[in-house]
């Protein structure tokens, strides 16, 4: 099936990043040093963190973002996990339809957070740095599942497949790049009398796409994080989209 990527056809678009940290930031015996940290981006950044929910068994801080539409949707963009701090920024959000959303320079927002994280956390070492790119291309109305079942050379599996998930390592010399690729659907529900029917009003492809130092480092330094990140940005959306259109 002649299906091209394109930039134009992004209907959702998130980015994340992710920093491994050792020894491992802890909520209970950590906390003050996090509620200090987290009151900290809220003052610094408040285009990408507002509110900070703590409590007994959690700690994260959210934003509110206003779309086009007048409408609002929340998120976390910011939650210690179990390997270490985690910052999310949308790029493009679909509540019933596209919305861009303005966080200007993110990088430069994650790279002031990260070295706060390092003075506040001084006795910790970071090994690991991540990019994630999810995305979501729209498929204007075309079966998304055909679509990605279509780079299969054989017509019976290209027949069976009812469900697909593809995960591809290609790894640099120096970056791991692994891709996961999976049809999605948009349905809606509908009821006539006591019968509900369901049915596609929409079809997508989500491509996730993490990058990060293949080895860990003894402590990342700035340089090898700006590297990181560069190389993620030069790579999606050109380089991903020349990829999946087979075009290398």
């Amino acid at each position: 099936m002649n299906y091209q990527f394109d930039k134009e056809q992004i209907s959702q678009h998130i980015v994340k990043y992710g920093v491994d940290i050792r020894p491992t930031i802890r909520l209970k015996q950590d906390k003050t040093e996090l509620q200090d940290y987290c009151n900290w981006l809220i003052e610094q950044f408040p285009e990408a963190f507002e509110t900070l929910l703590a409590g007994p068994a959690q700690l994260l801080v959210q934003k509110n973002f206003l779309l086009s539409n007048k409408q609002r949707v929340e998120m976390p963009t910011f939650v210690p996990t179990g390997r270490g701090p985690l910052f999310t920024f949308p790029e493009r959000i679909y509540f019933n339809e596209a919305h861009d959303l303005d966080i200007p320079e993110k990088d430069k927002i994650f790279r002031k957070a990260l070295n706060e994280l390092r003075n506040k956390f001084a006795d910790r070492k970071v090994v690991h740095v991540g990019v994630v790119h999810e995305l979501v291309f729209d498929t204007a109305g075309v079966d998304s599942l055909k679509i990605v079942a279509s780079s299969f050379k054989s017509d019976v599996w290209k027949e069976k497949a009812k469900s697909l998930r593809i995960l591809l390592e290609t790894p640099t010399e120096d970056k791991n790049v692994n891709l996961e690729i999976r049809p999605t659907h948009l349905r809606t529900m509908t009821k006539s009398g006591e019968n509900i029917h369901e049915r596609n009003v929409g079809f997508g492809i989500i491509v996730n796409v993490d990058i990060n130092n293949r080895q860990a480092k003894d402590n990342l330094t700035t340089s090898e994080v700006y590297e990181i990140l560069t190389f993620a940005n030069e790579y999606v959306p050109e380089e991903l989209i020349k990829f999946l259109n087979s075009e290398h």
